[in-house]
C-alpha cells in the first residue's frame, strides 16, 4: 500500500512539474511578444517626437503653414533646406488660395541657418524680412 501512495504522489509531483514547466513557457513566449510589440510603438513615436522642428522660427512661417509642411512631411529645418522652392510653392498651391500669397524663396536659406544653429546669422537674414520677403 505504501509503494502505491508513493508511485501516486510521484505521478501528481511530475504532473505539476510538468504543468508548471508548460505554463512558465507559454506566459514567456506570449510576454516577450507584447514586449516587443510595446518597444515598437513607442520607438516609433519617440522617433516621430524627436525628428520635428519648430518651423514657425522661419520668418513667414505661421501655425496653420506649419502644420501644412508637416503634413507633406516636411518636419525639420534640414529636410525644409533641402525642400526646392518649387517643391513649397506647389504645397501652397494645392492648400488652397489663401497660402498662395506666401513667399517661400527666403525659407530654405533660413531654415539652413536654423539646422546648422547659426541663430545670429539667422536674426540677421530675418531683421531684413517681412512675411519671409525682403522689406
Amino acid at each position: 500500500m505504501g509503494y502505491l501512495i508513493s508511485q501516486m504522489l510521484l505521478c501528481l509531483l511530475l504532473a505539476a512539474l510538468l504543468g508548471f514547466l508548460i505554463g512558465w513557457l507559454l506566459r514567456a513566449m506570449t510576454c516577450n511578444r507584447k514586449i516587443a510589440e510595446i518597444e515598437s510603438s513607442w520607438t516609433a513615436r519617440l522617433a516621430a517626437l524627436e525628428a520635428v522642428d519648430d518651423l514657425k522660427k522661419i520668418e513667414g512661417i505661421g501655425p496653420k503653414i506649419a502644420t501644412l509642411l508637416n503634413d507633406n512631411g516636411i518636419r525639420t529645418w534640414a529636410k525644409l533646406a533641402d525642400t526646392p522652392v518649387e517643391a513649397l510653392q506647389a504645397i501652397l498651391r494645392k492648400a488652397g488660395d489663401r497660402f498662395k500669397m506666401h513667399d517661400p524663396s527666403s525659407w530654405p536659406d533660413q531654415a539652413r541657418l536654423a539646422a546648422e544653429g547659426r541663430w545670429q546669422e539667422l536674426d540677421e537674414l530675418q531683421d531684413i524680412l517681412l512675411g519671409g520677403r525682403e522689406k
